[in-house]
């Protein structure tokens, strides 16, 4: 009976989950865990152990994801791992992937920051740095570095690989 009362919970808190454009927010979420945490006070849902969650065309996997409500409603998802993953395939086709050690997600700006090592693939398009922020509705990628120091003590930077795009070829005879 507790399980059942987890689960229903569980669905209705993330019915209202948007973490991308499209028909995504319509569809079911499901939520993979070796353990799982609910303390209805706090509004508070913690997930452990190989988490994997799922919505339509969105996947997030992290070793910890930690889900915010407040009276029903979803304010934030935190996710971590070594490292945590987002991955997504939008309408058009092109797939979204990211990595970093930390992942927020806010439902009011439909937001996702990706937050120490963090690597973010557009297609061919690779950024990284030690802040990431992506909103997949505006295709918008911020990037930052920081002000962290590698190993070797120099200052690390965003780094931003982008590939040219295929060129048209004429077809005129």
């Amino acid at each position: 009976m507790r399980l059942k009362l987890l689960l229903l919970l569980t669905s209705c808190v993330f019915s209202t989950l948007t973490l991308a454009s499209g028909d995504n927010s319509q569809q079911p979420v499901h939520i993979e865990a070796d353990r799982a945490e609910i303390d209805e006070v706090l509004g508070m849902m913690t997930y452990t152990g190989h988490v994997i969650v799922r919505q339509g065309s969105i996947e997030m996997r992290a070793d910890t994801v930690v889900v915010y409500s407040k009276e029903g409603e979803l304010q934030r998802i935190t996710a971590q791992g070594q490292p945590a993953h987002y991955l997504q395939e939008r309408a058009d086709g092109k797939i979204v992937k990211g990595t970093s050690q930390r992942m927020e997600y806010s439902a009011d700006s439909k937001q996702v920051v990706l937050l120490g090592k963090a690597q973010l693939w557009q297609g061919g398009n690779r950024f990284s740095g030690n802040r990431i922020q992506y909103d997949s509705n505006a295709e918008r990628v911020l990037a930052n570095a920081g002000g962290n120091t590698d190993a070797t003590g120099e200052q690390q930077r965003v780094t931003v690989t982008l590939q040219p795009r295929p060129k048209k070829t004429d077809t005129k005879p």
